[in-house]
């Protein structure tokens, strides 16, 4: 146990968000104090200057959109390894494989396009709500359920 809690102060310790706060404090100053837009390619007007604008700034960008892409298929992929072992822990006859696994994929990526598609109003708040919630049900039957 203390092996898995030092291994979990090592990946999501300050160290590893360090990188999304220089990201955001470097977005919200080009954004705010120099009226750029808010993209990974006005990060770099310090060092390239005007140049972001043309085929280096594109590139910039599209870089950074498939390299979110990649970050966001490999939690997923990985997510859906653990929902896959959970329900199989849970219920055994529901089996480890790559068909389960494909299947709760689709209905994780049907749920998250409803979701986006509905907008920020509709869908991701009601998204939110209703994970909050599962949350709360979850930590609650722990607390009240789990061994003594």
């Amino acid at each position: 146990a203390q092996q898995a809690i030092n291994l979990t102060f090592y990946h999501w310790g300050i160290h590893g968000w360090v990188v999304y706060v220089v990201v955001g404090l470097l977005l919200g100053f080009v954004s705010f104090r120099k009226g750029m837009p808010m993209t990974m390619k006005s990060c770099f007007y310090p060092l390239i200057g005007d140049k972001i604008y043309s085929w280096p700034g594109d590139m910039i960008d599209i870089l950074s959109v498939i390299t979110t892409l990649f970050g966001v298929c490999t939690s997923l992929g990985l997510g859906v390894v653990q929902v896959n072992a959970g329900m199989n822990y849970i219920n055994p006859g529901i089996e480890k494989s790559v068909t389960n696994q494909v299947i709760i994929i689709w209905c994780i990526t049907l749920i998250a396009t409803i979701s986006v598609v509905s907008g920020l109003g509709n869908g991701i708040r009601r998204i939110s709500e209703i994970c909050f919630t599962v949350g709360m049900f979850v930590l609650l039957a722990i607390f009240f359920l789990g061994d003594p």
